[in-house]
């Protein structure tokens, strides 16, 4: 089986690497050093967002106060919330000056303010993601920019799909798919109205080996393990802690494979929707500090993939850098011109 999934064809193999490296920081931290009146226990004030702060925005705002303080936030935009820790999202760019009233148990209080600028996504406009199986595809809106609270619908192939959120994303039910000719839909709820976004792609079968993937995990933390050195290509770094599997990755790598061998198209940025690794992975539902990807074709084993990454700098960088997480995918497609394909995906919380 797994020499089957090899490809047959008396042409040279193509072989072709590639790979992507980003960041994603998720905090912001304001510590004002306020102090309840009369109090000597210090009060901190945080808030965590996305550094990119582009709207819509999500907020996560903590106060750590002593035991029987009361908190109250003011968002600065007409919207108000209590208790230790809330979050909020900021749908529309601009300048918010938010507040927080600390309360001491004998009802005296103080109040920090904060200005926070939330930065403007660019027009409006809805974005469909295709999170492909070998059998089947989820829809989701991850790319998409629309200053309204989400009201998300989905259809394939002229029929609505339920849908299944998962953190801020809300994507589709997975569903099955015949090969063929198939055509999904988004729309999304923006200010002006609804937005959508349509396109087309076509599905062929495709083959898959849970070994494979299993080999490829093992190599990869073996050469972390050993100490690889990305710059003389032989072993002689410091050791590296072995990467998790993480199967949320291993869906965002799926995903990339089979684009890989159903669009013919070698890049990062799918042919078929065209999203991006980052998009991929905020589709699943993921959020992560630091993000990575590595993509190859044409490779016939995982120690042939592997070692083509280990002695490619930018993808040896991926493999040794400072993730703690790994999902893999490996897709064939008999008769295709590149006929294999090999996706690593990191990730750091």
């Amino acid at each position: 089986m797994l020499k089957a999934v090899a490809a047959t064809s008396t042409r040279p193999a193509l072989v072709l690497l590639g790979l992507l490296l980003w960041s994603a920081p998720v905090l912001g931290q304001l510590e004002p050093g306020q102090r309840g009146p009369g109090q000597k226990s210090d009060i901190k004030i945080s808030y965590s967002f996305s550094d990119a702060a582009l709207a819509p925005l999500t907020v996560r705002f903590t106060a750590t106060t002593p035991a029987g303080y009361q908190v109250s936030w003011d968002f600065g935009d007409g919207n108000r919330a209590s208790g230790q820790t809330v979050s909020h999202t900021f749908y529309r760019p601009g300048r918010y000056t938010t507040s927080v009233r600390i309360s001491t148990p004998s009802a005296q209080s103080s109040v920090a303010r904060q200005v926070l600028e939330v930065k403007s996504a660019g027009p409006e406009h809805a974005a469909l993601t295709l999170l492909l199986t070998p059998s089947g595809v989820r829809l989701s809106e991850s790319g998409s920019v629309a200053y309204a609270p989400r009201a998300t619908r989905y259809w394939l192939d002229g029929q609505e799909i339920a849908l299944a959120k998962t953190g801020s994303q809300i994507k589709s039910e997975l569903v099955s798919l015949a090969p063929g000719r198939h055509r999904a839909t988004v729309r999304v709820l923006g200010l002006t109205g609804p937005l959508e976004k349509s396109l087309s792609f076509t599905t062929a079968p495709v083959n898959t080996s849970a070994p494979f993937d299993l080999e490829v995990f093992r190599l990869t933390n073996q050469a972390r393990a050993r100490g690889w050195n990305c710059q003389t290509k032989k072993v002689g770094g410091p050791a590296l802690g072995a990467l998790k599997r993480d199967s949320t990755l291993d869906s965002a790598a799926v995903a990339q494979s089979v684009t890989l061998a159903l669009s013919g198209v070698f890049d990062h940025q799918s042919a078929l929707d065209g999203s991006s690794p980052h998009d991929r992975l905020l589709a699943t539902g993921l959020v992560v500090n630091r993000s990575g990807e590595n993509i190859a074709a044409g490779q016939t084993t995982p120690q042939e993939v592997v070692s083509a990454w280990l002695r490619s700098p930018g993808h040896c960088h991926n493999i040794m850098g400072d993730f703690t997480h790994i999902g893999l995918s490996y897709v064939a497609r008999p008769g295709s011109r590149l006929k294999t394909f090999w996706t690593q995906v990191f990730a750091a919380p």
